[in-house]
């Protein structure tokens, strides 16, 4: 997989993660992740703005339950709906297609199969020794939203985070928004996310 596209799949995946976590460990959880499940499936709409490993930053739109849309700072967009995932890169003038129709395990899948999941006032861990990521951090706020996560892969001593900071909720986000069309100019690749690293 080219650079730029792995890069992207990390990114994507990781704010998948962020705004899916709390709706699919429910079977494991008590106590604080309850109420913070509770918190995030009463949004219907969120706009935030988002930053990842301290350097990118950007606007992040979502909508429930499969739309979002990221308009980072340099100018790139993630953008995606239930049909397909859109990565585009102004500067290269590339746009990577994904189709995301017919997906089987999703958010849910990639999050399952942790064994341990614990509390500690704002702050709840995720640990599995089989997942590919061994350890998720979650934040939250003292009022149950999402703040931010912290991601460790197998065999990796470095994370991943992304913090969030909420600046709207249950707002009017238009359905155009999550229908990305690259320039006409720009180079399409279809399915890059599909290709093996």
């Amino acid at each position: 997989m080219a650079p730029f596209f792995r890069f992207q799949k990390q990114i994507f995946l990781s704010i998948y993660f962020f705004l899916s976590v709390c709706s699919f460990i429910s079977s494991q959880s008590s106590g604080r992740l309850q109420k913070v499940i509770a918190k995030m499936n009463s949004l219907k709409s969120v706009r935030a703005k988002i930053n990842i490993n301290g350097t990118l930053t950007g606007t992040l739109s979502y909508k429930r339950p499969y739309n979002l849309h990221i308009k980072f700072s340099d100018g790139r967009i993630i953008s995606a709906n239930k049909n397909f995932l859109w990565v585009y890169s102004p500067g290269r003038m590339i746009a990577g297609k994904q189709d995301l129709r017919g997906g089987t395990g999703g958010i849910g899948g990639l999050l399952s199969g942790y064994e341990s999941v614990t509390e500690a006032g704002n702050t709840i861990k995720l640990r599995s020794t089989t997942r590919t990521y061994e350890e998720i951090i979650v934040v939250v706020t003292p009022d149950n939203y999402l703040r931010s996560l912290r991601m460790k892969r197998q065999g990796s001593s470095t994370y991943s985070t992304i913090n969030l900071s909420i600046i709207g909720k249950n707002i009017g986000l238009p359905s155009n928004l999550f229908n990305f069309h690259p320039p006409s100019s720009a180079q399409i690749v279809e399915n890059p996310l599909n290709q093996k690293e």
